[in-house]
């Protein structure tokens, strides 16, 4: 069933989570909150999550000589504070209220809470994909906080090298759709974001590998295109010209070569949750592979918060 797309207003972002490790991944990270920051007036929380489960591991037992390593937390501690500051520091440098927040305990849980009581409105994060296990901020980190996060979240993945210039800019943006009511929930957000921007926009639907007639490819894809086209509203053609793109394979690989052959500078996704507690999106984990794969970031949007514009 076809979901139209209603006319997008300006997102109220007045609240943003930042996510770090102190990783190069999560600098970049950073680079995007601030320039999402300083468009939207918005407030930094510069967050940081101590585990101390993390410590208690027998290497770390063979560091401390057998010892406990927990009592050396205390050190630990003053060194992340000391580099939440120095965060803090650059951020009201460049023109952003920057809050930090150092806190323990399990990394998406306590990511989650954050964004609970200070009312956030997005979560920036970088991923490591399933590479870097050694690091805070990780694969399956980034994974569950999208599955669980209430706002929108925007994931800075591994193959993301572009870092704003100060203010990021959005020429090329993609949203993909199985046009769902969950793929919706997406759409004001790329809609208003096209528009904030001055962006192109190409809205795609990924056509399954199961269509393998061309007889029958071009009946579903005939009927495809008609849906693609019912979902924008008439006034977004007033801004902008949408491009329509049916693609034909494997989701996430379709969407991410087809953000790389039109040079996207963000990719929007509509994302739900399985039964099973995993992140879905067409009915699948799309949504992390095209985290872990693509040269942009990634907005992932799970349709719990209402739509603030």
């Amino acid at each position: 069933m076809t979901v139209a797309l209603s006319k997008p207003t300006r997102i109220a972002i007045k609240n943003i989570l930042l996510a770090t490790d102190f990783s190069p991944l999560s600098r970049r990270a950073m680079d995007y909150a601030l320039s999402f920051a300083r468009r939207y007036d918005s407030t930094v929380i510069a967050a940081h999550v101590l585990s101390p489960a993390l410590y208690a591991t027998p290497s770390n037992a063979v560091m401390y000589n057998a010892m406990d390593p927990l009592p050396y937390l205390d050190s630990v501690r003053r060194e992340l504070k000391h580099r939440l500051d120095e965060l803090v520091v650059a951020a009201e440098e460049s023109g952003v209220k920057c809050i930090p927040a150092l806190v323990e305990g399990e990394i998406s849980e306590q990511l989650r809470y954050i964004a609970e009581e200070r009312d956030i409105d997005l979560i920036v994060i970088g991923t490591h994909g399933a590479e870097r296990w050694n690091r805070l901020v990780m694969g399956s980190v980034a994974e569950s906080v999208a599955h669980n996060a209430g706002c929108p979240v925007l994931t800075i993945g591994p193959r993301v090298f572009r870092r704003p210039n100060f203010e990021a800019t959005f020429k090329h943006i993609i949203y993909a759709t199985d046009f769902s009511a969950d793929a919706a929930h997406a759409a004001p957000y790329a809609l208003s974001l096209a528009q904030e921007y001055g962006a192109k926009i190409t809205i795609t639907h990924v056509v399954p590998p199961e269509v393998r007639t061309q007889c029958h490819r071009e009946l579903v894809l005939n009927s495809f295109q008609k849906e693609l086209e019912k979902l924008v509203p008439g006034d977004v053609r007033y801004w902008c010209e949408p491009e329509f793109a049916l693609e034909y394979g494997g989701s996430s690989e379709a969407i991410v070569e087809l953000a790389e052959e039109r040079g996207c500078d963000l990719i929007v996704l509509g994302t739900r949750r399985s039964n099973a507690g995993v992140l879905t999106y067409f009915k699948s984990g799309v949504a992390y592979h095209v985290m872990c794969r693509a040269e942009c970031p990634v907005l992932t949007v799970t349709g719990e918060k209402e739509y603030r514009g």
